[in-house]
C-alpha cells in the first residue's frame, strides 16, 4: 500500500514537471509570436520595421520631418496611407519635459477622413507632481489625485494609435511629452505615420492664426472649451473634412504603419466635463482679436508657444492678477529668460492698451479687466492712467481725430514706442 502511494505522488510530480515545462516552451513561443508580430509590415503601405534612431527634438512637424515617435506626411514626397485617423491631445503642466513637465489629460479619438469620431478616450492623469499653471488647461491638483499614471492608460492610447495616422495640432510639441511618457513607462514604440493639423491649418485657412479657439470660430461652430483635451480632439475631428477639402490632393507619408505594442490596462479613466459654450466671446477675447495678435521673433518656436497660451488664457479671461510668478515658471519651462518673458508681456499689454484706445467709450469694468490682466503678467501698474470715458470725452472725441499710435512703452512708460525700440533701454546696454 505504501508502495502504491509512492508511485503515485512520483507520477503526480512527474505530471506536474511536464506541465511546468510545456508552460514554458509556450510562453517562450507566444513571446517569440508576439514580437514577430510587431516587427511584421502591415497590410496597407508599410515598410519593414527598421533600428530606432537616438531621440530627436523636433521643433516644427512639417511634411518629411522625423521625430522620436512620428514621422510626418502632408503634401511631401511618400505615398498615400489608406488608414483612419488618431486624433490626439494633451494638457501638460508646463512645455519641457526634460525638466520635469507631465502630461496632466489626454485624449484620443478614432476618426475617419469625414470627422466622424468612431471611438473616443479621455483621462486626467496624475503627473506625480504639481499640475502646473491652472489658469492654462483649468485642473487642480485635487480633480488629478486618485487619477492613473500615464503607464496605467497607455495601453488604452496604443489601442487608439494602431494601424492609423496620429493626428496632434502641433504635433512637434504634444509628441515630445508622449515620447518622454511612453519612454519613462518602459515602451518602445514603431516609428508611425503622423499628420500636424496645425501645419494642415496654415496651409487650409485664412485666419489670424491657428489656435483651436480660432480655428473652431472660424468653422463657425458651437465652440467646445477647448482647454480640455476631449474638447479639442473633438474641435480637430470637426476641422479635418474641412481642411482636407481644401487641400484637395492625397496626403503622403515616408512612413508606414507597424502593429504598436499590446498591453495591459490596469485603471479606468477619470474624466472631467467637456463644456460647451455659444460663440459669445467676451470684451477681452473681442479686443484681442481686433488687431493682429504680437508674435516672437522668427525661429523662436517655444517663444510663440508660450505667447499663444498667454494669449489664449487672457481672451477666455482665466488669467487672474497675481498669476505673474506662476507664468516665469512657465516661461522657464519653455527655454526663455526673464528678459524675454517680460518682452513678450510688454507686447501684449501694449496690443491691449491700443486696441481698448481704438474704442469710443471705455467702461469701469473694462479698465478693471485691462488692470487684471496687466497685473497678471507683471505690470500691475500700465493702466493706471486710464479713466472711464465722460461725456465731455465724448463730445471731444468727435471734434478731434482719434491719436494714431497709442503704445506706452513697458520700462519708460512714454508713448510712440514699445519696450524693444526704448531709447533708455538701448543706452543702457551701451
Amino acid at each position: 500500500m505504501t508502495g502504491l502511494v509512492t508511485a503515485l505522488v512520483a507520477l503526480a510530480g512527474a505530471v506536474l514537471l511536464l506541465g511546468l515545462l510545456v508552460s514554458v516552451v509556450l510562453g517562450r513561443r507566444k513571446r517569440a509570436a508576439a514580437a514577430a508580430r510587431r516587427n511584421a509590415p502591415s497590410a496597407r503601405g508599410s515598410v519593414p520595421a527598421e533600428p530606432r534612431r537616438p531621440e530627436v527634438r523636433i521643433a516644427v512637424a512639417e511634411p518629411g520631418v522625423r521625430g522620436p515617435l512620428f514621422q510626418y506626411g502632408g503634401d511631401g514626397p511618400g505615398f498615400e496611407v489608406d488608414a483612419p485617423f488618431a486624433v490626439v491631445h494633451v494638457a501638460t503642466t508646463g512645455f519641457s519635459p526634460a525638466k520635469g513637465d507631465r502630461i496632466v489629460e489626454i485624449a484620443i479619438a478614432r476618426v475617419d477622413d469625414s470627422g466622424r469620431v468612431h471611438d473616443e478616450y479621455a483621462t486626467l492623469v496624475d503627473p506625480g507632481r504639481d499640475v502646473g499653471p491652472v489658469f492654462v488647461h483649468g485642473i487642480s491638483t485635487s480633480e488629478v489625485r486618485g487619477a492613473p499614471t500615464f503607464a496605467d492608460i497607455a495601453g488604452e492610447i496604443l489601442d487608439r494609435m494602431d494601424g492609423a495616422v496620429v493626428v496632434m495640432h502641433d504635433g512637434a510639441f504634444v509628441e515630445r511629452f508622449l515620447a518622454a511618457e511612453f519612454a519613462r513607462a518602459g515602451v518602445q514604440l514603431p516609428l508611425a505615420p503622423a499628420l500636424c493639423s496645425a501645419w494642415l491649418a496654415r496651409r487650409t485657412l485664412r485666419t489670424p492664426d491657428h489656435t483651436l479657439r480660432t480655428l473652431s470660430r472660424h468653422a463657425g461652430r458651437t465652440t467646445l472649451d477647448t482647454t480640455a483635451a476631449l474638447a479639442a480632439v473633438r474641435t480637430i475631428a470637426a476641422l479635418l473634412p474641412q481642411m482636407l477639402a481644401v487641400h484637395g490632393q492625397p496626403l503622403r507619408y515616408l512612413c508606414g504603419l507597424r502593429p504598436m505594442p499590446e498591453l495591459d490596462i490596469d485603471l479606468p479613466p477619470t474624466t472631467r466635463p467637456v463644456e460647451v459654450r455659444e460663440s459669445t466671446d467676451g470684451w477681452m477675447a473681442s479686443l484681442m482679436a481686433r488687431r493682429r495678435l504680437p508674435t516672437a521673433a522668427a525661429g523662436e518656436i517655444d517663444a510663440q508657444r508660450y505667447l499663444d497660451t498667454v494669449t489664449e488664457a487672457l481672451a477666455d479671461s482665466r488669467l487672474l492678477g497675481g498669476e505673474a510668478q506662476t507664468l516665469t515658471r512657465l516661461g522657464a519651462s519653455a527655454g526663455l529668460g526673464a528678459a524675454q518673458v517680460d518682452a513678450l508681456h510688454g507686447r501684449l499689454v501694449e496690443h491691449l492698451r491700443a486696441a481698448a484706445l481704438s474704442d469710443v467709450i471705455l467702461t469701469t469694468g473694462q479698465i478693471r479687466q485691462l488692470r487684471t490682466a496687466a497685473s497678471a503678467l507683471g505690470l500691475s501698474t500700465y493702466f493706471d492712467e486710464l479713466r472711464p470715458t465722460s461725456p465731455q470725452d465724448l463730445v471731444a472725441s468727435r471734434a478731434m481725430p482719434a491719436p494714431r499710435d497709442v503704445r506706452l512703452c513697458t520700462h519708460c512708460r512714454r508713448p510712440g514706442h514699445d519696450r524693444a525700440g526704448c531709447p533708455e533701454l538701448a543706452s543702457l546696454s551701451v
